[in-house]
């Protein structure tokens, strides 16, 4: 089997079970048949999933499959109570080029038509919550000098440096262009930002890639952080 660099690559996103995952099962999607990129009936398609999957009474869990970026996603769900000659039966019926078997901890893709069958990976490795998704930034405004005024400000950066700029450090998942605007409009802001702020040092965080909640909180600390041991006045919170 040639199988596409799509599968090879697929992420799944699922909450956890409200048991654990079965040691054997498949996943399968109704989205968009045979990789056409025609998905104006996924919606269709995959409630006929669902409800073929109900008739039948076996073990069905929501899972999405993914590509690395978390650009592309595709609605389908783990099975447990096919084998595999009904899964791939299953794959072809809804037009999918192929279909993903889990035992143990391994991933492989099974292609629909020949059954040729590739391993890819560890499933852990490969499965995130749907908090994991990578959309907040990091963003960095350049605070006017006079912000120095402030007694908390002040207070907040010990080892200041004089000369050296001020910065207020944020995540969000707006873009930094929308936060900023928000900050200095009065909605839900920083009153530093808002009273001091000057413009977005896109340089200081352009590099920054698109995280998680959980890791743009923690970049967020780290970064102002860094910043502040260099002798620049920082704002964090």
């Amino acid at each position: 089997m040639e199988a596409k660099q799509a599968y090879l690559d697929t992420i799944f996103i699922a909450r956890q079970p409200k048991s654990k995952w079965p040691d054997r099962f498949v996943i399968i999607t109704a989205s968009n048949p045979y990789s056409s990129g025609r998905r104006i009936d996924d919606g269709r398609n995959h409630s006929r999933l669902r409800k073929t999957l109900s008739r039948l009474g076996v073990w069905k869990h929501p899972v999405t499959g993914a590509s690395r970026d978390w650009r592309h996603r595709e609605k389908g769900y783990a099975v447990d109570g096919l084998d595999l000659q009904e899964a791939l039966a299953m794959g072809r019926d809804f037009q999918q080029n192929a279909i993903f078997k889990v035992e143990g901890d391994r991933v492989y893709v099974v292609d629909c038509g020949d059954g040729e069958t590739r391993e890819v990976g560890k499933f852990r490795q490969r499965l995130f919550k749907p908090s994991d998704e990578p959309k907040y930034s990091i963003y960095v405004v350049r605070l006017d000098n006079k912000v120095l005024k402030v007694k908390r400000f002040l207070k907040a950066n010990p080892g200041y440096r004089k000369g050296k700029p001020c910065f207020y450090v944020g995540m969000t998942g707006l873009t930094p262009d929308e936060r900023f605007a928000n900050h200095k409009a009065g909605h839900r802001c920083c009153s530093l930002v808002r009273d001091y702020g000057l413009h977005l040092a896109r340089r200081r965080f352009a590099s920054i890639p698109l995280l998680s909640r959980a890791a743009a909180e923690l970049k967020e600390r780290e970064y102002a952080e860094q910043l502040r041991s260099s002798g620049y006045g920082v704002w964090q919170h």
